[in-house]
């Protein structure tokens, strides 16, 4: 009994050890695969993609993509800068609603509006008699007070309705635009058009006719609406002299009839076409340097001015068509007088209620009962309406 109990015993042990080398040798090799198989997978899970390995790309692949991202470029950088002036636009019109509103805010205080220049009568030339010549006073390093000699604009008389209080106030009413040189130089940002400069004046601008050589600030591209007949004589000097009657410039018939003129006021009842069918200011033209072979009138009619102080061709615009004195009219038309602007296709004006119209560059100016001209105008008795003259 004993010993057949040792031997089953013995007879199970020995089957036992043949059954472990038989796992050995099968189960436990394809265990240790299949969980050599799961590390390595969740190895590769949790491996940064920078540390496995990576197929570049072909020439093919990446000339594809380099096309496919111009031609995205080239779509989008238009509509980018398209975008961006129709900001500066804006920008530009809110400007001049705050200066068509600092006029208004003026003539509510004063019942008239501001003299366009304050400047003495009586510069007489064989083509102009009678006119003002502001440039000149503005310059003047001597100034008696007798008869005026100041030369100042509009601008200087609604600092305080622009929040320029400070300004205004360090303006010395004794002298001129040249004694009041540091005031008379300072940048006043919402005089000028983003698309043209910044809040300051550049290297850019330096072609332009200033008070003195070495003047760097005080610029503007906006200007006040003289009317619509020719009021400036220009092939006499460079200095443009102007008149706030046409038939004393040879040539001109009629008065200019905007609601800045010289020395005096006007009310604003006088605008009796209506005060949203007449411009009361605007964008300027800025003239780029002409070749040095120019005639001397050409050089006359091609000078831009600069500086907000001063009254004259600097701060004012017309909207005449006169082939009489080479104005072709309108706008952008390289004529010293003409307003205009950088922004494409025209210029933004303000009107007399305050309201601002974009008008196009191709606005009808063929003469001076057209459209553009009568705009420029206060009590033609032609009223124009803005529908349908804009874009």
């Amino acid at each position: 009994m004993t010993l057949g109990l040792s031997g089953a015993i013995c007879a199970l042990g020995r089957r036992w050890r043949g059954s472990w080398w038989a796992l050995r040798s099968t189960a436990l090799p394809q265990t240790r695969q299949r969980l050599w198989g799961i590390h390595r997978q969740l190895h590769r899970e949790h491996t940064p993609f920078s540390a496995r390995p990576f197929r570049g790309f072909t020439l093919v692949e990446l000339l594809v993509v380099i096309s496919i991202t111009g031609t995205l470029l080239s779509m989008l950088l238009p509509a980018v800068q398209a975008a961006r002036e129709a900001a500066r636009r804006s920008h530009c019109q809110n400007n001049l609603k705050q200066i068509a509103l600092g006029l208004l805010g003026y003539e509510t205080s004063n019942r008239r509006f501001p003299p366009a220049a304050i400047v003495s009568e009586g510069d007489n030339t064989a083509a102009c008699t009678g006119c003002w010549n502001p440039w000149a006073e503005a310059q003047l390093t001597s100034v008696p007070l007798a008869g005026g000699k100041h030369g100042t604009s509009w601008l200087l008389e609604i600092l305080p309705h622009i929040d320029q209080t400070t300004v205004f106030n360090a303006w010395n009413r004794q002298s001129n635009v040249l004694g009041n040189a540091p005031t008379a130089q300072t940048d006043i940002p919402t005089l000028y058009c983003p698309s043209r400069r910044s809040g300051i004046r550049t290297s850019k601008d330096d072609h332009k006719m200033l008070v003195a050589a070495a003047w760097r600030g005080g610029g503007t591209d906006y200007g006040g609406c003289y009317g619509r007949l020719d009021g400036f004589i220009n092939d006499t000097s460079n200095d443009h002299r102007f008149a706030d009657r046409g038939t004393s410039i040879a040539g001109s018939i009629g008065k200019p009839e905007g609601l800045l003129l010289p020395n005096s006021g006007v009310a604003i009842a006088t605008a009796r076409d209506g005060l949203s069918n007449t411009i009361l200011v605007g964008e300027l033209q800025r003239l780029r340097p002409i070749p040095a072979a120019a005639s001397a009138a050409d050089t006359y009619n091609r000078t831009s001015y600069d500086g907000w102080a001063v009254g004259g061709v600097a701060t004012l615009f017309t909207t005449s068509t006169d082939p009489g004195h080479r104005n072709p009219g309108g706008m952008n038309n390289l004529f010293f007088e003409s307003p205009g602007s950088d922004h494409s296709g025209g210029a933004s004006f303000a009107m007399a209620d305050g309201s601002v119209a974009w008008l196009s560059e191709w606005i009808d100016a063929k003469d001076n009962n057209a459209i553009f001209p009568l705009l420029g105008s206060m009590r033609d008795g032609q009223p124009v309406g803005l529908s349908g003259v804009g874009n």
